[in-house]
């Protein structure tokens, strides 16, 4: 066995206490000197989630402001171009006649036709004169049509009217009959029970 000099015990003392220097100076490094960076990730980390927070509180307010927008759309279109359960005719004639009147025609007059009935729809149907120029005459008819009714022309005829002496006028007489729809609900079949 060969024995261990004094230069090498230093030089291993000399080593450990290298590494153990180096070691006290890191962790002193990690403890004292280096700056603590968990403080400022922890902070980092709350921000965050608090943004996220108020983040999420917006996307539900936006969510319930779209969810209300969405059931009065439907509601509105669901109601918007639903055969009404009875025809406005007094709103609808009201309308006419201001058509009319818009259009420079004279209201001559109006009366109701018999009535059709079909299943889930009732036609009600009026005659209405109007007199006037030709121009006017296809304005008013064309009012009609776009009109926000369930309402249609159903007929229509336009004649000339007669002047002094015979001569043709350029006012024009035009007959409509004008069909108002409303749902008509049928009635219940009468049921007899056995006694």
């Amino acid at each position: 066995m060969r024995r261990i000099g004094r230069w090498e015990v230093f030089g291993v003392d000399l080593i450990g206490g290298l590494v153990v220097a180096a070691g006290v100076c890191g962790a002193l490094w990690l403890l004292v000197l280096r700056e603590n960076r968990a403080p400022a990730i922890l902070r980092d980390l709350n921000l965050s989630a608090r943004t996220t927070e108020d983040d999420i509180q917006r996307a539900r307010a936006a969510l319930h402001e779209q969810q209300r927008l969405l059931a009065e759309r439907k509601a509105r279109l669901e109601s918007h171009g639903r055969l009404p359960d009875h025809a406005p005719i007094e709103e609808y004639f009201q309308t006419l006649s201001r058509l009319a009147a818009r259009f420079r025609l004279q209201v001559r007059g109006q009366s109701p036709l018999p009535s059709r009935s079909y299943p889930g729809l009732l036609e009600q149907r009026y005659a209405f004169e109007v007199a006037g120029m030709w121009p006017d005459l296809a304005r008013f008819l064309k009012a009609i049509e776009d009109a926000d009714f369930w309402a249609d022309v159903s007929y229509f005829k336009i004649e000339s009217t007669r002047g002094p002496a015979g001569a043709d006028s350029n006012e024009r007489v035009a007959l409509l009959t004008i069909s108002l729809f409303s749902a008509h609900s049928e009635p219940e079949p009468l049921t007899v029970g056995k006694g």
